[in-house]
């Protein structure tokens, strides 16, 4: 019996068919297929937690941060106190003053360095870009830091966020930054993240919190 050989077209079905199949299975490997949308359960979760987090107004925490932007990066010692909307915060890593104080508000800060010399600044962000090479979200960092979107959940996209079972974040994406809480510790009454990452575009923040300090577990 005589065998047939396959048309050039065919061949270029079964090729696209092929690579097709291997592109959705290196998506899925990549975390990059859709997210499924919370149940009601989660949700309800989520309600009850998220009031705990928003209670907390006045908080600290010592950690550790590694960074990366583009080629460049390094580690840092942090220690951040919230107050309000007042945040100061302390930073011990590879500048050329080996040490960062900032303290203010998301509009207005006091920058100072291991010298002692201080620059007041309406652009923190931009400052301490200027100083370290890194950009980092010091506006959204305290929601962020606490488990909590930038604004409400119901302002995210139902695809661009995961809740667990209890109702906590696990991966979000908020004003072009993807949040990720590899894990969670409990403080008191309340649970707050262990280890958060933040990516965009190149930049990548990875943050360890050793301790928090919310006054609540102390209660």
């Amino acid at each position: 019996m005589s065998v047939i050989p396959p048309s050039a077209a065919s061949l270029r079905v079964a090729v696209l068919f092929v690579a097709t199949t291997l592109l959705s299975g290196c998506a899925s490997l990549l975390g990059t297929q859709p997210t499924e949308p919370a149940s009601e359960a989660q949700l309800t979760a989520w309600e009850s937690h998220s009031k705990e987090l928003e209670s907390m107004t006045d908080w600290a925490f010592g950690g550790r941060a590694a960074v990366r932007s583009g080629v460049t990066g390094g580690s840092v010692q942090l220690e951040w106190t919230q107050v309000g909307a007042v945040t100061s915060l302390e930073l011990s890593g590879p500048f050329d003053t080996g040490h960062l104080a900032m303290t203010g508000t998301p509009s207005h800060m006091l920058l100072t360095d291991g010298n002692g010399n201080r620059r007041v600044t309406d652009d923190p962000e931009a400052l301490l870009e200027e100083q370290t090479g890194w950009r980092i979200p010091l506006a959204t960092l305290p929601r962020w830091l606490r488990g909590l979107p930038s604004d409400s959940l119901a302002a995210l996209s139902t695809g661009d966020y995961r809740l667990d079972d209890q109702g906590r974040l696990v991966t979000f994406i908020d004003e072009g930054w993807e949040v990720e809480y590899a894990r969670y510790q409990d403080v008191g009454r309340l649970t707050l993240p262990h280890f958060v990452e933040l990516t965009n575009e190149g930049m990548r923040i990875r943050i360890v919190v050793d301790s928090w300090d919310t006054g609540q577990s102390r209660r």
